[in-house]
């Protein structure tokens, strides 16, 4: 595998870090979690993983963001191979204009995208947000909110991309990641 850029997209706490994780397992690439880039900002604050956050600290994460994607862009090896991690959201603006961002940087770069759609049942991921370790490592803990979100709201549709949709309620991170192997590979000889 060479040149992709695969970006996995679903709800806080359904699994896209340990996903990513054992993608970086089976392929040379460079993994970059939405926390590699948040925590810059959280570790400093203080969050509980329950309480909303100030505008003031997604502005900061933004702008730590824009590092790392300018780092990718213009001083990374070409043809490295990276795994993107982030909550999106249908509805939300931001979240449509940060995807688009990174279809941008993929296309700049003349990588394959895959942008991979997880889906998952809201009492699964109101079970998972409670993992041990997710606290530690700043991420949202709150299974109420998570249920709450799961039922009102809906993960990002890449609309205009071809892309992976899987439902990772009962499946294991090592199945996800080989699907999402074997589709990129389809998908780049297509």
């Amino acid at each position: 595998m060479n040149g992709a850029f695969i970006y996995l997209i679903g709800f806080a706490g359904c699994g896209k870090l340990t996903i990513a994780q054992a993608i970086q397992m089976r392929c040379d690439c460079i993994l970059v979690d939405n926390h590699l880039v948040n925590n810059v900002i959280f570790s400093l604050i203080d969050p509980d993983g329950k309480t909303k956050l100030p505008d003031k600290v997604w502005e900061n994460v933004r702008r730590v963001r824009a590092a790392v994607l300018d780092t990718i862009r213009d001083v990374a090896k070409p043809g490295r191979t990276f795994v993107f991690t982030n909550e999106l959201l249908e509805g939300e603006e931001r979240a449509r204009q940060l995807f688009l961002e990174i279809a941008d940087l993929a296309r700049h770069r003349g990588a394959f995208f895959l942008p991979v759609r997880l889906t998952i049942s809201p009492v699964e991921l109101a079970r998972r947000v409670i993992a041990p370790g997710r606290a530690e490592r700043l991420k949202a803990i709150d299974p109420q909110a998570a249920l709450t979100k799961a039922r009102q709201r809906e993960v990002l549709r890449p609309r205009g991309f071809s892309f992976l949709e899987i439902d990772v309620t009962t499946t294991t991170a090592e199945e996800v990641a080989e699907s999402i192997l074997i589709g990129l590979k389809k998908m780049q000889t297509a």
